[in-house]
C-alpha cells in the first residue's frame, strides 16, 4: 500500500519557459557589474554563464555535488570580479530567479491536493542547479502548495544528487515511510527511476512536459503522462 508519494520538482511539479532563466541571469548579472563598475562585454558575460553551466552538468553527471555558492565562486573567477563587484555578482546570479515565472505542470495543484487529502505524506526529491532548496519552497508557498508537503531533499541541503540513496533517504526519513510504502514520480531515468527503483520505491515516469529519451537500462514500473493519472495508480 502506498503511504507517501515524493515528487521530482524540475519538470515534475513545475518547469521554466525555454531560455528564461538564462535570459534573467544575464540581465542581473549586466546590472550587477555595472553597478560594481566591472566592465563586461556581455560576450564575455554569456561565455562566463555557460562555463558555470558547464561545469555544473559534469558533476552533475559524476554525482559530484555542486552548491550553488560554489558555482558563485567559479562565476566570479571568470569574470574577475573584485570587492563590491563580486558580492554584487553573486547576489544577482542566486537572485535572478525571481524575476522568472515558473509555470506549473497541468494538474498538479489538484492532484496534491487530492492525494493529501487522502492522508497520502508528500515529499520531494529534488537536484536544484542553482536555485536552491529555500527558494524552491518560497515558490510553491506563493502558489499555495507548500502545505501539502509533510518533508523534502533538496540537493543543496542534503549534500548529494540523485541517484545517491542519500538524497532519497532524507526524503523518506522526513516522511516516516519505508520505500516498501513509497512511490517516487520524476521524469528522468537516470536520476528518478534508478535512484528510487535501488531503493526499493514505486517508480513513476513523468512524460507530461518532457520525454526522457535517455538509454539508461532501467525502466520505471510506470510511465504517466498527466498527473491525474497518479491518484488510480495510487488508489490500486
Amino acid at each position: 500500500m502506498i503511504r507517501a508519494v515524493t515528487f521530482d520538482f524540475w519538470n515534475t511539479i513545475a518547469q521554466v519557459p525555454t531560455g528564461a532563466m538564462t535570459e534573467a541571469r544575464t540581465r542581473a548579472l549586466a546590472a550587477a557589474c555595472e553597478e560594481g563598475g566591472l566592465e563586461v562585454e556581455t560576450a564575455a558575460l554569456v561565455a562566463a554563464l555557460e562555463e558555470v553551466g558547464a561545469h555544473w552538468e559534469r558533476s552533475w553527471s559524476e554525482g559530484v555535488h555542486l552548491h550553488p555558492h560554489q558555482a558563485v565562486e567559479i562565476l566570479v573567477r571568470e569574470l574577475g570580479a573584485e570587492g563590491a563587484a563580486e558580492e554584487l555578482v553573486g547576489e544577482a546570479f542566486l537572485g535572478a530567479h525571481r524575476e522568472v515565472d515558473l509555470e506549473l505542470t497541468p494538474g498538479v495543484g489538484e492532484v496534491l491536493a487530492e492525494l493529501a487529502g487522502r492522508g497520502i505524506r508528500l515529499g520531494i526529491v529534488c537536484d536544484v542547479g542553482f536555485t536552491g532548496g529555500e527558494s524552491l519552497r518560497a515558490v510553491l508557498e506563493r502558489e499555495g502548495l507548500l502545505q501539502h508537503f509533510s518533508g523534502w531533499a533538496f540537493s543543496d541541503e542534503v549534500g548529494h544528487y540523485k541517484p545517491d540513496p542519500r538524497i532519497f533517504e532524507a526524503a523518506l526519513a522526513a516522511l516516516g515511510t519505508g520505500p516498501e510504502e513509497a512511490l517516487h514520480i520524476g521524469d528522468l531515468r537516470r536520476t528518478d527511476v534508478a535512484g528510487a527503483a535501488a531503493m526499493g520505491m514505486t517508480t513513476v515516469r513523468y512524460r507530461g512536459v518532457h520525454d526522457d529519451l535517455d538509454s539508461a537500462p532501467v525502466k520505471a514500473d510506470h510511465v504517466l503522462d498527466h498527473h491525474r493519472e497518479l491518484l488510480a495508480l495510487v488508489s490500486r
